[in-house]
């Protein structure tokens, strides 16, 4: 590891960047961003490689939908190198990159709740006639994934972390299934540790309710320590 010294922007800066021919592979997550911040656009590269496959996991384990989190991941990715000057060494570079994540989550579901789910239908003209037209109506049937149609322990585990209540799922998934601390979860979600403590242990009791009809002595149980 390069030595370091604070900037006059209060950042902790290498005093050598390394060299061109070095192995970016070898970097740490936060050495590599200080690269980034000087314009070695490849060290990002990097970082993307070695987050884009946990990053989606999480995103899934949210969303329940691939496109939507392969999409979310890319966003995620894109925002943190347009503001990676905003960046700064005192957090590790994972939860800076999970809480960005976890924001544009948080807003795809705010903006979902104020707008009704609608369908399109198929409305006949007054006089019985062909030039009738698609209309969107509200529905109000249960979501896909209410129903536990696949009885693998993938798709009861996936079908299980989409019962869980929002505001419990994503430090729930961040502790089982990214395997944070609870400092680090604190710090992605804004919450005190506390809150963070009571919302996991709440989201292991949704989930534990919602295998048991499924499990059958199986171990549905998610990676990670459960403590």
């Amino acid at each position: 590891m390069t030595d370091t010294k604070n900037g006059d922007d209060g950042l902790n800066r290498p005093t050598e960047l390394p060299s061109r021919d070095i192995d970016l592979r070898e970097l740490t997550d936060e050495e590599l961003m200080l690269l980034v911040q000087e314009g070695r656009s490849r060290a990002y590269d990097v970082l993307v490689a070695r987050y884009k496959n946990r990053l989606f996991t999480y995103l899934f384990r949210l969303l329940n939908d691939r496109d939507e989190a392969e999409e979310f991941a890319q966003e995620t990715f894109v925002k943190a190198y347009i503001h990676a000057e905003k960046y700064r060494t005192v957090a590790r570079f994972s939860t800076w990159l999970y809480t960005i994540a976890t924001n544009l989550v948080r807003n795809r579901i705010r903006a979902a709740k104020r707008r009704p789910a609608m369908v399109s239908l198929w409305s006949e003209s007054a006089g019985g006639e062909d030039d009738g037209k698609w209309v969107d109506v509200r529905d109000d049937s249960q979501r896909p994934d209410d129903d536990f149609e696949r009885k693998d322990v993938r798709g009861i585990v996936q079908g299980a972390i989409g019962r869980i209540p929002e505001k419990y799922r994503s430090p729930f998934v961040l502790r089982e299934m990214s395997e944070m601390s609870y400092e680090e979860i604190a710090a992605v979600t804004g919450l005190k540790l506390g809150t963070v403590r009571s919302r996991i242990n709440r989201g292991r009791a949704h989930f534990k309710r919602s295998v048991a009809p499924f499990v059958n002595g199986r171990d549905c149980t998610l990676k990670g320590n459960g403590k």
